[in-house]
């Protein structure tokens, strides 16, 4: 069974609400307004996942909305419910910030993930010894042995969904760029490429490379992903990373300009094929 997270409840029941409210022909500020909430910004952080809610609030919204007792009714108060549920990653809670936090959980109730990475290996196709590498070098500097084995840990737990059944359908664009940059040393550069070319045989993971002979590309400016679900009414989100933290996006033109991009550098980069090839050439450069 394909599990589900509290960010995905909460995205789910959000965008169930904003239709109720719709529907009822009020806006956030009225809603808010009748409610007896302070600010409509309340309302926004609830129909856009943000925060979590009571079952009351969300009974005292269906209220408003018109929605009486019935099966809808009661599917999300009980979503509200379990969008308290913790997530499979509570044991390492003390290691993530909450944007990390929100893009487990959105890896754990995805159906897809598209990325487009410019510098380095995506987390979910890492080697211990690379992912050890990138936390040591790039993560917090106070770090004592004991932690980094910890994020070393989570971040091959997190691989686990690549296994489950095809749960996760992957695809990784990478710039060459990313399999020439030497992160730990010759010998983990060779374990973590072959391992990408292992990862690629798997019917539910593409990977596809843009070589430097493309020249400029659709994303320059940086990696980004899509996250894609199985449910239809859930939006898809993009996810920019930079230097202040990451970053959400669900408008609908965010999501288009994000998907046209990725489609852009899938066209500009090599085949399937041709990209193990590229990799596997890059790989034995390493011996």
């Amino acid at each position: 069974m394909r599990q589900t997270s509290p960010t995905a409840r909460r995205r789910r029941l959000g965008a169930e609400l904003r239709r109720f409210r719709e529907a009822a022909g009020l806006t956030s500020y009225e809603a808010a307004e009748r409610l007896g909430w302070a600010s409509n910004s309340k309302i926004s952080r609830i129909e856009n996942g943000r925060i979590s809610v009571t079952w009351s609030d969300v009974a005292a919204m269906l209220d408003l909305y018109g929605a009486g007792p019935g099966e809808t009714r009661d599917r999300l108060i009980t979503l509200a419910r379990r969008s308290k549920e913790k997530s499979w990653w509570q044991p390492y809670s003390d290691l993530l910030d909450k944007e990390y936090a929100t893009v487990i959980d959105l890896e754990t109730a995805a159906s897809g993930l598209r990325i487009f990475q410019a510098l380095a290996i995506p987390g979910l196709l890492q080697t211990p010894d690379y992912a050890r590498t990138i936390i040591t070098r790039s993560g917090p500097l106070d770090l004592d042995e004991a932690e980094v084995e910890r994020r070393v840990e989570l971040r091959m737990q997190r691989q686990a969904i690549l296994s489950m059944d095809g749960r996760l359908a992957l695809w990784v664009v990478l710039d060459e760029a990313a399999l020439r940059r030497v992160i730990g040393g010759p010998e983990i550069m060779r374990e973590q490429l072959v391992h990408l070319t292992e990862e690629a045989r798997h019917c539910n993971v593409t990977i596809q490379v843009i070589p430097y002979s493309v020249g400029p590309h659709a994303s320059l400016p940086g990696s980004f992903g899509i996250f894609s679900f199985p449910e239809s009414q859930d939006r898809d989100v993009v996810f920019v990373d930079t230097l202040a933290g990451t970053l959400f996006l669900d408008r609908e033109a965010d999501v288009q300009a994000a998907t046209l991009g990725f489609d852009h550098l899938c066209a500009s980069a090599l085949g399937i094929a041709e990209s193990a090839d590229l990799i596997s050439a890059i790989a034995e450069s390493f011996r």
